[in-house]
C-alpha cells in the first residue's frame, strides 16, 4: 500500500476538524455577519482585483458565473460588497468592498491570527516547526505543475508567503 493511502485516511479527519475549528466561522466577527471561509474568499478576491468584474470574480473563484453572482449578491445583502456601473463600459457591473467589507476583512484576519496563535503557544517549539515545514511542503506540491498529472482546479490567489523552507 503507498502511504498516500494510509496517511490520507489519517489526514483527511485532521484538515476538516482544524479548519471546523479554526475557519472564519469561529471568530466574533465571522459568526455575526454569517462569513463562511467560501465568502472570506470571494471578499478576498475582490479586494485584489478592485473594480472586480462578475467574470473576473468567477474566475478567480474557479466558479461557474451564476453561483458567483450568488456569492456576490451574498456580500452585498450582508453590506460587504457593493456594485456599481464600470464608467468606461456602462454594460459592466463591477464590485468593490465597501467600508463595513474591508473593516471585516481585516478583522476577521486579526481574529484568526489569535486563534492559531493560542493553538501555537501551547505547541512545543518542535511541532510548531514540523507544522510549518509539513505544510510547506504539502502547498509546494499542490501548486506544482506535475507534467503527467492534471493541476488542480485552484482559484487564483496569491500566496502572501512562501511555500519553500526557510533556511
Amino acid at each position: 500500500m503507498p502511504h498516500h493511502t494510509k496517511d490520507l485516511s489519517r489526514l483527511m479527519p485532521l484538515l476538516r476538524h482544524a479548519t471546523t475549528h479554526l475557519g472564519v466561522e469561529q471568530t466574533p466577527t465571522g459568526k455575526a455577519l454569517g462569513l463562511t471561509n467560501a465568502r472570506m474568499m470571494a471578499l478576498a478576491a475582490v479586494g485584489a482585483a478592485e473594480p472586480c468584474s462578475m467574470s473576473d470574480l468567477a474566475q478567480r473563484l474557479s466558479l461557474p458565473a451564476p453561483l458567483a453572482t450568488r456569492v456576490a449578491d451574498e456580500l452585498v445583502t450582508r453590506e460587504l460588497v457593493e456594485r456599481l456601473g464600470d464608467p468606461s463600459d456602462r454594460r459592466r457591473v463591477v464590485l468593490r468592498l465597501t467600508e463595513q467589507g474591508h473593516a471585516a476583512f481585516e478583522t476577521v484576519h486579526g481574529e484568526a491570527e489569535q486563534l492559531v496563535s493560542a493553538v501555537l503557544e501551547r505547541m512545543a517549539e518542535a511541532e510548531t516547526e514540523a507544522l510549518l515545514v509539513g505544510l510547506q511542503a504539502f502547498l509546494r506540491v499542490l501548486h506544482d505543475r506535475a507534467p503527467d498529472v492534471a493541476p488542480p482546479a485552484l482559484p487564483a490567489h496569491d500566496h502572501g508567503f512562501s511555500t519553500e523552507r526557510n533556511p
